[in-house]
């Protein structure tokens, strides 16, 4: 028998409380059927002679969204161009105000290279 729910004749509460209970079902079935898809391939690829670790090769790495940490972060840069009084950049970042100024005198940023 099939229940209908009518949702006009429930409260913000009672509409809350059942997303909750909704989300939390469904999540308990996802469970469900990835235990069930997994213990399948395993079945299966025993029939084969092999281990689900041998299928996979590797294990994957979990996705997240995190950013990616370069591998040569908080490492000194070298410098690339060296001014007056000994000022330098590393041509990274906001270009210095003497390297600006030298270029609108008419210099390049070659002119200071190392």
């Amino acid at each position: 028998m099939k229940h209908t729910l009518n949702l006009d004749n429930l409260s913000m509460r009672d509409l809350t409380k059942l997303i909750q209970e909704a989300e939390a079902k469904r999540a308990e079935k996802q469970e469900i059927a990835n235990a069930a898809l997994l213990e399948e391939i395993t079945a299966k690829a025993a029939q084969l002679g092999l281990s689900l670790e041998a299928l996979l090769g590797k294990q994957a790495a979990p996705q997240t969204n995190a950013r990616k940490v370069r591998g040569d972060a908080g490492k000194p840069v070298a410098v690339k161009y060296r001014g007056p009084d000994d000022a330098t950049s590393t041509g990274r970042g906001r270009m210095p105000k003497w390297l600006t100024e030298a270029i609108e005198r008419g210099k390049s940023k070659e002119d200071f290279a190392l």
